[in-house]
Parts: C-alpha cells; sequence; structure tokens
C-alpha cells in the first residue's frame, strides 16, 4: 500500500435520522466505534438541527479500512468507480460516498445523495501519476 494514507469520514445526520442506526454498521463492518467521532450540531436552511459527524483515520487504520470498502462494494460497481475514477478527484484526494440508507442495512452500495462521504488523501507529487496511485491504493 502507498504511505501516509489518511481518510476523513464525513456524515450529514439530519433530526428525523437515529444516529445509533448509523454507529451500529459503522462498527461492525468497518470496526469503528462512535467514540472516534467528532460531532458538531449545526443548524439547517431552515433552522431544522443538523449533526455533522466526522472521524479520520490514518496510516494502518486507514488501509484496514480501505480494504474492508472495496471487498464490500459490488465488483460492478467498483468497475464503474474505478472506469470513472477521474471524475472523484478533488487536488490530489478521492472522494467516494455511500448509500446510508444501506449502510443501515449492513449492506455497502455507492451513491451520490443522501451519502456518507468519504475522503481519501496520500500525497502525489505527480498529476500524471493520480490515477495509478489511487488504483494501487484500491488493489486495482
Amino acid at each position: 500500500m502507498v504511505n501516509h494514507i489518511e481518510i476523513i469520514i464525513e456524515i450529514i445526520v439530519h433530526a428525523t435520522e437515529d444516529t445509533k442506526k448509523i454507529f451500529e454498521p459503522i462498527l461492525e463492518l468497518f470496526d469503528i466505534k462512535e467514540e472516534e467521532f467528532v460531532k458538531e450540531r449545526l443548524e439547517g436552511h431552515f433552522g431544522n438541527p443538523i449533526l455533522l459527524i466526522k472521524a479520520k483515520l490514518g496510516k494502518k487504520r486507514a488501509e484496514e479500512f480501505i480494504k474492508k470498502l472495496v471487498s464490500k462494494i459490488s465488483k460492478s460497481q467498483m468497475n464503474e468507480f474505478l472506469q470513472n475514477i477521474e471524475m472523484y478527484f478533488e487536488g490530489s484526494s478521492l472522494f467516494m460516498r455511500i448509500s446510508k440508507g444501506d449502510l443501515v442495512r449492513r449492506s455497502i452500495s455507492l451513491q451520490q445523495s443522501d451519502a456518507l462521504k468519504i475522503k481519501i488523501s496520500t500525497p502525489v507529487y505527480k498529476k500524471n501519476e493520480l490515477v495509478r496511485t489511487y488504483l494501487d491504493l484500491l488493489g486495482k
């Protein structure tokens, strides 16, 4: 694997959602405890309460998370993601989003809306090595 990997997991939880239903599958599927997340209370556009939850994983934990994540995404979805990987870069970071609804059902699928956001960062010093670096990181 690549050195110096960092992952930031970010989840927006609306007032109507149960945080317990989100944290339980994260612990079960990825071995990340609720205490590892930082919680920030925000206010939505119409004054509705929103909870922003973030966790940061480094080095070994980040590698383990990536392996577990990739193994839980269907081959067809992963292949489609990899074929279009350039669409998911911002700077030298790669963004993946997984369905919150599917996560609650202990299933992992890629989805752009109402999703758990995953930011994967690793130093890439040459722009032409960006895709190759992340393909290697994702085990492809």
